[in-house]
């Protein structure tokens, strides 16, 4: 894979950089210092993947990503030390979202996920009968190769969620689990390959397609849009809409859309 990395921080660049030159299969392809020299360079010169620096004087790293335009727009790992931008990163379909100071552990688990998105996306395009572009045989050659020729293992990029306790759902961010007891989940909506999870005014991001995360919560947790989950035990006020949608609104002030295809789940709620 060919990666960039944009970082305003020289200790921060040469680090990551450090990492990614260990890891075999890896070609760091250039380093920017700010938001401007990397919009330069990768519309010039694309790359698979980019680790980009949120927070950088002049042009940040949400600026750079509306910069780029489609077929130059590689994928999207956002590095930064707060932790509050999480969100909005996901929003963009960020790929990933790591925390300073980086740990290597940390970093091959999102190149694993990387590697994963990038021979989806390869494949994608062979089934689909369109051309396939020297960038995404490339693509798809280099990820196979990186791998060993074991897709099985991309399957694991993800981290499995697990009920380390009866009643809570454990949130892992690197070193760091949070237990999360299920009674304080108000609704959790899908970004990306992310869950965020919003409890008492906090929102937590979780690593889980929306089919695994749904089999492992109660069952007062149902799906009232394709992206989002609500506790109804949260649920103060229902409003019917025009066309069999329903609007909820949730306990601290949250609005949520009831779409018509999962109006079923509220029925209860309605008599």
């Amino acid at each position: 894979m060919k990666v960039a990395i944009v970082d305003d921080e020289p200790l921060a660049r040469e680090f990551l950089k450090t990492i990614l030159d260990d890891t075999p299969d890896i070609d760091v392809a250039a380093v920017y210092k700010n938001g401007r020299e990397a919009i330069a360079g990768l519309r010039s010169s694309p790359v698979d993947v980019v680790f980009l620096d949120i927070q950088m004087p002049g042009l940040g790293g949400f600026d750079v990503v509306q910069a780029l335009q489609s077929d130059t727009m590689p994928l999207v790992v956002f590095a930064t030390a707060h932790s509050e931008f999480a969100v909005e990163a996901f929003e963009l379909y960020a790929v990933d979202y790591v925390l300073k100071p980086f740990s290597a552990d940390r970093i091959q688990e999102t190149l694993s996920r990387c590697a994963a998105r990038l021979l989806s996306l390869a494949v994608d395009l062979e089934e689909s009968g369109a051309d396939v572009t020297d960038r995404a045989a490339r693509q798809k050659g280099a990820v196979i190769s990186a791998m060993g020729g074991q897709s099985d293992r991309m399957l694991d990029a993800t981290h499995p969620i697990t009920s380390m306790d009866v009643g809570k759902l454990a949130i892992k961010d690197g070193q760091q689990t949070t237990l999360l007891l299920m009674d304080e989940i108000e609704w959790i909506d899908a970004a990306g390959d992310y869950m965020c999870v919003h409890a008492g005014g906090h929102t937590h991001i979780l690593r889980s397609t929306m089919k695994e995360l749904v089999a492992r919560l109660p069952d007062n947790f149902v799906r009232i849009h394709r992206s989002t989950i609500v506790n109804l035990s949260k649920v103060e006020v229902v409003e019917g809409l025009p066309k069999g949608e329903a609007q909820l609104q949730i306990a601290g002030g949250g609005i949520l859309k009831v779409s018509r295809n999962f109006r079923k789940e509220i029925q209860n709620l309605l008599v």
